[in-house]
This record gives structure tokens, C-alpha cells and sequence, in this order.
């Protein structure tokens, strides 16, 4: 069987990934702009399947993908097109498990994997672009819901960080009703002030939510919406999950207002709590 190339390059770029013992064992010769494999082993083109896939999706992935934010989306700004591109490779990376949409499309590589075993079946010369551009078409389809499901992401972040945004202008518009508050992570969340005596939901932080409205804001009462009101100098944190949702948004909000303690540091009877 015989993969022909456009240029020499190409085919050398192939031909040095694969490893020397592979190449040997499976007869794998460089010829001019085309490789030649001498194998009629069915396990030596299934491990050539899985090697030319990796290969491919290294060189010639990330600028797929580029286009297609571009041609089928019209994201044409550079650092938008980078953003997308990084939220599809963290899923690729299984860094984006809280997008489970993405866990039920099949797995892009197997279906390179596959289309490269569909040719190498058929022990016949092929051309190396002709394979790229009319045997990937489940592949591409693939990648493309993986580009829409990063497009929402990346709109759903971008409303965040306006959230976010609004609310730090908030703080910065209103007198503090505290100097230090302390929060305690439980539930529900238990709130001191620099007192140690125990904030409620009282009148002056349930007469703030109304005048969220004003911000163009609409939400429901909360702890982080609870400390806005009271808009301290500082908060501390008293909490076992830093990285949970909710302590990542306070860190946002209130940027170095705020300061994260495990639980264990500071205990009631220490800090004179009720």
C-alpha cells in the first residue's frame, strides 16, 4: 500500500513520528513525497490507523477548528476565535466535565481511528489531502457540535463576567453597613459582623434586592447577593471549598476584599461566636 503526499515534507512529517521499531517491523519506506508499507499485517495498519491519527489531529486540528469558527460562526475577532478554541481543547482535555452535552458525542479520534482503518482495509494507494478532505466527514460533523457547545460556553462566560462587572460597581457605590464581616460555610451560611454578633436578613439588606433592578440585575436573594448589600471592607471566609462555585464568584466580586480560611482555623468557642 502506498499513502502519496502533496510535497516530500509531508510525507517525511508522517514518517519521523512513527516510531523506528514500528517502521522496521512493519516495512514502512519513505519514497520521494510518499510513504510505501510493505506489511500485509492487519495488527501493523491498526497501529498505523492510531499513529496517523494522532498525527493528524496534532498537525491540522487546531486550524480546522480556527476555520470553522470563523466560516460557520463569524467569530472573525483573533482573541474571540482563541477563547472558543481554548474552551474546546479544556473539553478535550476533560477539563469541562460541567458540560455533560459534551460527554454524548462520540470520540473524535475514534472516528479518525476508524476512517484510517476503512482505507488501510482496502491495501490501495490513496492520496494523503483526498483522505483529509472526503474521508473525515463524521469526524468534522464532531467537531463542529464540539464548536457549538464552546460558542455557548464562551457567551455564558462572557454574561457572567458583565454580572460580575455590575456587581463590583455596586460595591464600590454604596457606604459599607460593616467594616469586617465572617462567614461561616453551612447550612445554611452563618454571617457575623465585626462584633461577632449575628447578621439577619434584615430591613437593610432585604430593601436592597429591589434596587438590583436599577443595575439591570434580576436574581434571587443569596449569600453572595446578602454581602453586597453590606458591602464590608473585608471578608473572611471561614470554608472547607475554595473552588467551589460560590467562593470563586465571591473571590471575583470582591477581589482582595476577601480572604479564605479552612474551617478549622478559627473554631466557635475561639472566636467567641454564639
Amino acid at each position: 500500500m502506498e499513502i502519496v503526499f502533496e510535497t516530500r515534507e509531508e510525507a517525511a512529517g508522517l514518517y519521523r513520528e512513527l516510531p523506528a521499531v514500528f517502521r522496521q517491523a512493519s516495512g514502512v519506506l519513505l519514497i520521494n513525497s510518499s510513504l510505501a508499507i510493505v506489511s500485509e499485517n492487519d495488527e501493523d495498519y491498526k497501529e498505523l490507523a492510531n499513529l496517523t491519527a494522532r498525527h493528524i489531529i496534532e498537525q491540522s486540528e487546531r486550524n480546522w477548528l480556527l476555520e470553522m469558527i470563523e466560516k460557520y460562526y463569524l467569530f472573525t475577532d483573533p482573541a474571540e476565535k482563541v477563547a472558543i478554541l481554548s474552551i474546546v481543547q479544556a473539553i478535550f482535555a476533560g477539563e469541562k466535565k460541567d458540560l455533560p452535552q459534551a460527554g454524548t458525542l462520540p470520540d473524535r479520534r475514534e472516528l479518525m481511528v476508524g476512517a484510517l482503518n476503512e482505507v488501510f482495509q482496502e491495501r490501495r494507494t490513496f492520496t494523503y489531502g483526498s483522505f483529509l478532505r472526503f474521508r473525515l466527514t463524521a469526524y468534522r460533523d464532531v467537531l463542529r457540535r464540539f464548536v457549538e457547545i464552546a460558542i455557548d460556553e464562551y457567551k455564558l462566560e462572557q454574561e457572567y463576567q458583565v454580572f460580575i462587572d455590575k456587581l463590583r460597581r455596586i460595591i464600590r457605590s454604596y457606604r459599607p453597613l460593616c467594616n469586617r464581616i465572617e462567614v461561616f460555610d453551612e447550612q445554611p451560611f452563618r454571617l457575623y459582623d465585626d462584633r461577632h454578633r449575628p447578621v439577619r436578613n434584615d430591613q437593610s439588606v432585604r430593601s436592597f434586592y429591589p434596587l438590583l433592578k436599577q443595575w439591570g440585575i434580576e436574581a434571587e436573594p443569596s449569600i453572595i447577593l446578602t454581602l453586597i448589600a453590606l458591602a464590608p471592607q473585608q471578608v473572611i471566609v471561614h470554608t472547607d471549598r475554595p473552588e467551589h462555585s460560590i467562593m470563586r464568584t465571591l473571590h471575583q466580586v470582591f477581589e482582595d476584599r476577601v480572604c479564605f480560611l479552612p474551617s478549622s482555623f478559627h473554631t466557635e468557642d475561639q472566636a467567641g461566636y454564639p
